[in-house]
C-alpha cells in the first residue's frame, strides 16, 4: 500500500446609496422548495425568448447585468467540483508531511516513521509521534500563514478591481495558482520516493497559490458572483446553499481521499486535486456568465489597474464612511465576528495531530470524521436555514447568534472528549455552526451598495485572513507545550474565543 516515501492511506433594489438602506427593513425570504420546482419547470419547459436583463452601472464603471431568465450554467455544481479538487488531498499533504519530517528532517528509520498514524502499539511509535509532530506542526503552521497573507494583500487590489473587470477572472486567477501549486507538490511527492525531499519544500510549493490570491480573493469573487446575481428577498437561502455546496465538494473528497489513496498513490492525489480544479476552471471560463460586463473602452488597461493604489483608497473609504443609522458600527461588528471566528478556529491547524495522538487515528478514521462534519454542515446550511428563514421567519441575527452558540459548544465538546464517537457526538449536536456566513453576509449585502459589495468582501476576507498570522503561531505554541500530557487543552482555548462572538452578535 506503500512504497518507499509513500504514506497510506441585486437584482438590486434601486438604491443608489447606502444611506437610505435601514439594516432591520422587513425582508421575504422565498422557500428551496419554490425555487427547485421553478428550476424545473424551465428546464421542461419550451424554448423561450431572449432573457430580458436588469442592468445598473457601477460607479466603477463596469455594469452589474442579472439575467432574469436561467444563466447557460449555474455556480453551484462547479463550486462542488472545485472544493473537491480542493479537499481530496489536504490530509494526504499533512500526512505527508508528518512522514517525511520523520525520515529527512529528525533522521529517523523509515520503517519506524512509516508505523506514525497507524493502530501500532509500540511505545516507541507513540513517544516518535511527540516529537515528530511538534516540528510538523510548525510546518504547517508556516504554511497556514503564507496562505493567509499573501492572498489577503491580493484581495484588497482584486475586489475594487473585480468591481470593473468582472467576476470571473477573479475566480479563474486564483484557480490556477492552486493548479499550479498541486502539480509541484505532485512532483515534489514523486521526487521523494528517490529522494530526500526537505518537507519544507511543500510550503514553497504553496507560493503561487498564494501569490495568485488563494482561497481569500476566490471566495471574496464567489460571494460578490452571488450578490449580484440575487435579490435581497432569496440572497440568505442563496448564500446557505452555496455555503453547502462548498462544504458538500469538500465532504465527497474527504471521505473519497483515503479509499482513493489505498488505490492509487501519493502523486496521483495531488494531479487528480490538479486536474479536478482545471475542470473546474474550464466550466468556468466557458459555461459562466459573468455578472459585471466591463467598458468595452477600458479592457485593455485590465491588467495594469490590478495594483493601483487607488483601490486602497477605495477600500479605506468603503470601510469607513459615514452611514445611516448604526449601519457602520454594524458593519464593523460583522468584520470582527469574522476575525473572531477565525482565530478560534485557528485549532483546526493541529486538529489533525490532535486525533492521531488523543484517539490514534489513522488518515482514513479522521477522513470519515471529517467528512461527517461537513456533511452535517451541509444539513445545518440548507435544511437549517430554510427552516428557520422560511418557515418560522427567523431574523438573520438570530440565526447568526444560534450558530455562534453552536461553535463554542462544539470546541468545548471536543475538549471534553475521551473517546472518539465523542467528536462524532460534537458534530451532530451542533449543525448550525457555519450558518453565521450567510446571516452576516445578507444583512451586509442589505447594507452595502452592489457598486462596494466587492470592496467589503475583499477587506472583510482580508482582515480575516491575517489572523492566521496570531492563530496559527498561537494554537502550535499551545499544543506543542501540551502535546505530552493535555494535547486536548487547545479545544478550550478555542472554546472560549468563540464565546466572545456570543456579545459582539449580541
Amino acid at each position: 500500500m506503500r512504497s518507499d516515501m509513500q504514506r497510506p492511506p441585486r437584482l438590486d433594489d434601486g438604491r443608489s446609496s447606502d444611506e437610505d438602506t435601514p439594516l432591520l427593513a422587513a425582508s421575504r425570504y422565498s422557500s428551496m422548495a419554490v425555487s427547485a420546482v421553478a428550476d424545473a419547470a424551465a428546464a421542461s419547459s419550451p424554448p423561450a425568448p431572449p432573457p430580458l436583463s436588469v442592468s445598473s452601472c457601477s460607479s466603477d464603471g463596469g455594469k452589474v447585468v442579472t439575467s432574469v431568465t436561467d444563466r447557460l450554467c449555474t455556480f453551484e455544481p462547479i463550486l462542488v467540483l472545485l472544493c473537491f479538487g480542493l479537499s481530496v488531498s489536504g490530509v494526504v499533504l499533512a500526512d505527508q508531511i508528518i512522514y517525511q519530517s520523520c525520515v529527512v528532517t529528525l533522521g529517523y528509520d523509515r520503517a519506524l516513521c512509516a508505523q506514525l498514524g497507524t493502530r501500532s502499539n509500540s511505545s516507541d511509535v507513540a513517544q516518535l509521534e511527540t516529537i515528530v509532530q511538534p516540528y510538523a506542526a510548525k510546518i504547517t503552521m508556516v504554511n497556514t500563514i503564507l496562505m493567509s497573507v499573501l492572498p489577503a494583500l491580493c484581495a484588497l487590489f482584486m475586489g475594487p478591481w473585480s468591481d470593473k473587470y468582472g467576476r470571473k477572472p477573479a475566480m479563474i486567477v486564483p484557480a490556477v495558482g492552486f493548479i499550479t501549486t498541486y502539480v509541484m507538490i505532485g512532483i515534489l511527492s514523486l521526487l521523494s520516493r528517490r529522494f530526500l525531499v526537505d518537507p519544507w519544500c511543500y510550503v514553497v510549493a504553496h507560493i503561487p497559490a498564494a501569490i495568485l490570491g488563494g482561497s481569500t480573493v476566490l471566495m471574496a469573487a464567489i460571494f460578490s458572483y452571488l450578490t449580484d446575481t440575487t435579490s435581497e428577498a432569496n440572497r440568505t437561502v442563496r448564500i446557505g446553499i452555496l455555503q453547502a455546496c462548498t462544504m458538500l465538494g469538500a465532504f465527497v473528497g474527504l471521505l473519497s481521499s483515503s479509499f482513493i489513496l489505498q488505490w492509487t498513490n501519493v502523486p496521483t492525489m495531488f494531479f487528480l486535486s490538479a486536474g479536478t480544479v482545471s475542470a473546474s476552471c474550464a466550466f468556468l471560463y466557458f459555461c459562466l456568465e459573468d455578472s459585471i460586463k466591463p467598458d468595452a473602452s477600458m479592457v485593455h488597461r485590465q491588467v495594469r489597474e490590478i495594483f493601483r493604489l487607488s483601490h486602497l483608497a477605495e477600500l479605506l473609504t468603503t470601510f469607513f464612511k459615514k452611514r445611516s443609522f448604526y449601519d457602520r458600527g454594524i458593519v464593523w461588528l460583522t468584520i470582527s465576528i469574522g476575525i473572531v471566528t477565525v482565530l478560534g478556529a485557528g485549532g483546526g491547524t493541529v486538529f489533525f495531530l490532535y486525533t492521531r495522538r488523543q484517539f490514534g487515528w489513522t488518515i482514513q478514521e479522521f477522513t470519515i470524521w471529517q467528512a461527517v462534519e461537513l456533511l452535517s454542515i451541509v444539513a445545518g446550511n440548507v435544511i437549517g436555514i430554510s427552516v428557520l428563514k422560511t418557515l418560522l421567519k427567523l431574523p438573520d441575527i438570530w440565526l447568526a447568534l444560534l450558530s455562534v452558540l453552536n461553535y463554542a459548544l462544539d470546541a468545548l465538546i471536543k475538549g471534553l472528549a475521551r473517546q472518539g464517537w465523542e467528536l462524532f457526538l460534537a458534530t451532530g449536536i451542533t449543525p448550525l455552526k457555519a450558518t453565521e456566513g450567510a446571516a452576516l453576509m445578507a444583512i451586509c449585502s442589505a447594507i452595502i451598495p452592489s457598486s462596494e459589495i466587492a470592496k467589503f468582501y475583499s477587506i472583510a476576507m482580508a482582515m480575516t485572513n491575517t489572523v492566521s498570522l496570531a492563530s496559527a503561531p498561537l494554537f502550535t505554541y499551545i499544543y506543542n507545550s501540551t502535546v505530552a500530557t493535555s494535547p486536548q487543552v487547545f479545544n478550550f482555548v478555542s472554546s472560549g474565543i468563540f464565546s466572545l462572538n456570543v456579545v459582539l452578535v449580541g
